[in-house]
């Protein structure tokens, strides 16, 4: 009985130092007196142990947003509408921070131009890398928009750039965290002319335009709510001139247009509800001026800035179409009519 003692005692002192663990039970046997010891169960070392089975963990909370998940660069995209490929150019700087508002900035081009002319001509990718923005240059048909008014050949053949123009701006509101309380429209000649009667007749969707070089070409639409507008314009301008030619207007396109620039601030002064009957001079430069109405409806403005010595081509880089050249660093044209968009939010 002592021996078997000693025995149990030095399993127990044996399994203790190494790690191991078990149960033992003494029970005596029938065909002796003998007290035996039978160890029931008896775990490994700890060199050898099988784990015990892991509680359930508590779910994950979801993976936050990353936020450099969305396309950083510029790249040339295109969808089918109504039948047509229609293209743009796309420029996301590669600094823009979407825990910040991002803007969406349109630029259009002009007539027998292109999206790749005006992304190279209007300084509009300096304002979007500076400003947080997003912007597009689409691409018109055969080079031409079609604001109902004119201009061949997208209006020849019934192109539908409204639609084009609402549905391109929607599906970058979806791939993008745009603030779509802030799409500003801007262009040049033909392409000012669009986001102004783009203007008229989605109000709901742009927030505010300033563009160059043409005017307002149409009728005040039904749906039309007051937002701001600016259009820039030189005073020497030889195709768009910048007042009446003669009691009829001027002649473009084989059409007759009965206005002017001075005209063109008016009509919409009085589409914008506007206060007062004269504009303010609000900016004398040596090579602009800025005339305004403040107190319109919406809490709208309507502006014009003339250049001085500004021709068709109010940029501050030349027409790579034509040998008309810039200003020449005199007036930075981009980013007036970025200063004055970007004070208005739809919010």
């Amino acid at each position: 009985m002592k021996k078997m003692t000693l025995i149990v005692i030095a399993m127990l002192l044996v399994t203790g130092a190494s790690g191991a663990y078990g149960y033992f039970f003494i029970y005596q046997s029938q065909d002796s007196d003998e007290v035996e010891v039978q160890q029931e169960q008896v775990q490994e070392t700890n060199d050898t142990a099988e784990e015990e089975p892991e509680e359930p963990e508590e779910p994950e909370d979801p993976p936050a947003e990353d936020n450099n998940s969305f396309f950083r660069g510029l790249r040339d995209e295109c969808f089918e509408h109504n039948g047509i490929e229609r293209c743009w150019i796309l420029y996301v700087p590669e600094q823009t921070d979407d825990t910040q508002s991002i803007p969406l900035i349109f630029d259009l081009h002009g007539l027998e131009r292109t999206a790749q002319q005006q992304y190279n001509m209007t300084d509009m990718d300096r304002i979007a890398r500076e400003n947080n923005a997003i912007i597009i240059y689409p691409q018109g048909f055969g080079n031409s928009w079609n604001f109902r008014e004119c201009c061949d050949p997208a209006r020849e053949e019934g192109i539908d750039d409204f639609g084009f123009i609402r549905t391109l701006a929607l599906q970058m509101i979806d791939n993008f965290p745009i603030d779509s309380n802030r799409i500003y429209f801007t262009g040049w000649s033909n392409g000012c002319a669009m986001s102004q009667a783009l203007a008229n007749e989605e109000s709901d969707l742009i927030t505010a335009v300033a563009c160059m070089s043409m005017y307002f070409i149409g009728s005040e639409d039904s749906s039309y709510s007051a937002i701001p507008i600016m259009e820039i314009h030189g005073f020497l301008d030889p195709i768009a001139p910048y007042a009446h030619v003669g009691p009829t207007g001027f002649f473009f396109q084989q059409e007759v247009w009965d206005t002017g620039a001075i005209q063109n601030l008016y009509t919409w002064k009085e589409m914008n509800g506007c206060s007062g009957d004269t504009p303010v001079l609000s900016e004398q430069d040596t090579f602009y001026n800025v005339q305004e109405f403040t107190d319109c409806d919406n809490g709208s403005e309507v502006s014009l800035v003339t250049l001085h010595s500004g021709t068709h081509n109010v940029y501050v880089k030349n027409d790579p179409g034509s040998p008309e050249p810039g200003n020449q660093g005199t007036v930075d044209t981009a980013q007036i009519a970025w200063d004055f968009m970007s004070r208005f939010s739809k919010q």
